[in-house]
Parts: structure tokens; sequence; C-alpha cells
């Protein structure tokens, strides 16, 4: 008989609890991956606003923590203009407006002036881009589009005021494709912060790191009260990314705690009632180490089959969120590679930390004294 066929029969004389521990094992597993994958889709789709429109600084109130929380003088961007190194400003004005009859609690909205390098990523499906004097009209994110039912054309209500749709646009972010855009001057009547921007979007003349960092030093200097930091670093120092991650983590350790514990009981379970076959086994001539090797393998198979399930239970929860009109524009279905590969990590992991010790254990065992046990 093949090893491996003797591991796989072992596991399948105990069809249930089998089918038991490499569900709960794929549970823990699936939740890892979900949040991971969320968070890592976060960072990936903010990092692409900044790479597909060319941005190298993005300018807002130091100290803050977030975006949404800047307020800045939009009569800054001359001065930026005229700073050495710096090629093009772009003034941005965000924040959040809910559409409660689509069941949409929250989208972001985006007031740009006509021409920025802020449009830049964005392909028109339908309709046009506004221009320089429109009032109220609203270009639609993709996502946005498809969840509230508008077309190009359509009239929209935005925070208790008709909207002209415009435009339909698509990115490959899934921010922007979640969002939409309107006249800067408009969203600051509408907000009451005639005047004021939450920040500003920096292209460089060169895109040369060390003339990025001089940049960046030079704007700090020359406007006191402002910071300016490059996108991978914001969107890496965002206390919402940070938090993301810090739930995908601690989610991980939680579940390498209790899928090492089920395994644990399972395998030890598993020792305790073969004490006499593992007895035959060593009287037949197994060494410790292939005892070792067969207690480790049965926890090693039952750790890939709970990853197995794990990653294809990710996957599938993914796109159950989805059904949540709140979650869609918002959250990316698919799982990059990578964190499928951290599903099949932790199968491993799971496998050494809930199967070593009963491993060491079973091979242990004197012969004599498990012979006896039965």
């Amino acid at each position: 008989m093949r090893f491996i066929t003797l591991i796989l029969r072992n596991l399948l004389r105990r069809r249930t609890r089998t089918l038991l521990t490499a569900t709960g094992l794929a549970v823990a597993i699936a939740s890892v991956l979900d949040l991971v994958g969320i968070a890592s889709n976060f960072e990936r789709s903010f990092l692409t606003i900044f790479a597909g429109k060319g941005i190298d600084l993005l300018v807002v109130r130091a100290g803050i923590s977030n975006q949404l929380s800047s307020n800045l003088d939009q009569k800054l961007s001359d001065k930026l203009r005229g700073t050495e190194g710096v090629a093009q400003v772009a003034a941005t004005l965000m924040d959040t407006v809910g559409f409660e009859e689509a069941g949409i609690a929250s989208a972001l909205i985006n007031g740009w002036e006509s021409g920025s390098l802020l449009f830049r990523g964005l392909r028109m499906l339908e309709g046009r881009a506004f221009e320089r004097g429109e009032k109220n009209v609203a270009m639609l994110g993709r996502v946005l589009a498809l969840n509230l039912g508008k077309k190009v054309g359509d009239k929209l209500d935005v925070a208790g005021e008709p909207f002209r749709v415009i435009g339909i646009y698509e990115s490959d972010s899934l921010f922007d494709s979640g969002a939409l855009v309107v006249p800067l001057a408009t969203l600051q009547r509408m907000m009451g912060r005639e005047g004021q921007v939450t920040g500003f979007v920096i292209q460089g003349r060169s895109s040369d790191s060390d003339a990025i960092a001089t940049l960046r030093n030079r704007i700090e200097a020359e406007t006191p009260g402002v910071a300016a930091t490059p996108g991978r670093d914001y969107v890496q120092r965002d206390v919402q990314m940070r938090l993301a991650r810090v739930m995908a983590w601690a989610t991980t350790a939680l579940a390498l705690l209790l899928g090492s514990v089920g395994m644990l009981n399972t395998m030890i379970m598993a020792v305790f009632e073969r004490t006499g076959e593992i007895g035959i086994l060593r009287a037949l001539g197994w060494r410790r180490l292939r005892v070792l090797e067969l207690i480790l393998g049965e926890a090693l198979v039952l750790g890939l089959l709970g990853a197995a399930l794990g990653m294809m239970l990710a996957v599938l929860g993914l796109r159950a969120v989805l059904l949540a009109p709140t979650a869609r524009g918002f959250i990316d279905p698919h799982l990059p590679p990578a964190v499928l590969l951290l599903g099949l990590v932790l199968g491993v992991l799971l496998s050494v930390l809930g199967g070593l010790y009963p491993a060491i254990r079973a091979a242990s065992l004197d012969p004599g004294e498990a012979l006896r046990y039965e």
C-alpha cells in the first residue's frame, strides 16, 4: 500500500470528523482571505488613481489623517503653480453623498475644474465631460450609474439638488467607477465652502524619485500649513487603509490560533484512537520518523483540503457581499493571486501548528505499551 493511500484511508475512515475539521479550517481561511483581499483591493484601487492620472504629489492640510477632513484655500493653486519643478496643479473637493432611493448609503462625489488633469484615466462610455461655466451637471462612474439605473440625459437628485447626467465613464480604479464628478464651483456652493478645496494634486516636471522628494520639501517649506505626500505614502498612511490592514492581519492571527487548536484536537483524537494500530506499525519495523510523517501527512492533507474549500468560500463570500447595495462600487470581487496563495500558506501553517505535537506524541509511543493499550 502506498504511503499517500494509507493517509487518505485513515482520513476517510472518519469522514464526518474529517469534513467538520476541513470545514472549520475553510471558514477561518475564507475570513482571512476576504479581509486581506478587500484591504489589498482598496489599496490597489487608490494607487491606480494616482498612477492613471500621473499624480506625483497630493497636497492637503498638514496634520490631517483623511483627505475629506482637509480644508485649503483654492487660491493656493496659483502659488503652487509658481513653485519650481511643478508642471501641473489641479484642485479637488471631495465629499460623500447618499442615494437612499437606490439603497446606496454613501458614494464619493468629486468637485473638479473643467479640463483638470484629474480627468486623466477616465474613459467616456456615453456622453461627454462638462465644460467651463456649466453648473448642475454630473458625470457618473459606470458602477454608480448601473447601481442608480441612470443614463445620459436623466435627472439626478444629489443632496436635494437637481442635476442632469451628461456623461458615463469608467476607470481602472473601482473608486473612480463608483463615484460621480460635478463642477468644482457647484460642489463648493452646495457644501457652503466657496473658495475652499480639500486638496491639490500635482504633477512634477520630473518623475524621478529624488526630484519628487526635492519638490515635496520645497512645497512644504514655501507653503506653511500643508503636507505634500507621494501617492503611495498617502495611501499607506491613510487611517482607513491602516485600519483595514490591522483588521485583516488580526483576523489572520485569530484564524491561525483557532484553526490550529481545531487541528490539534482532531489529530490528538486520531492518535488516541489509533494507539494500538501505531504500536503494530512500530512492531512491524516502522521507524519513529515514519510514524511522524504519517500523522503530519494526515494533518497536511486536512490543511490543504481546508485551504481549497476556504479559497472557494472566500470567492463566493465576496460575491455575496456585493449583493448589498452599500457594497457595490466599493468592493472588488476578484481576489489577487497573492491573496489566494496566502490561503495555501495558511493551510500548510495550520497543518504544522496543529499536527506537530500529535505527530511527535505518536512517534514517541513505545511499541509494547501501545500494543497493550488495546
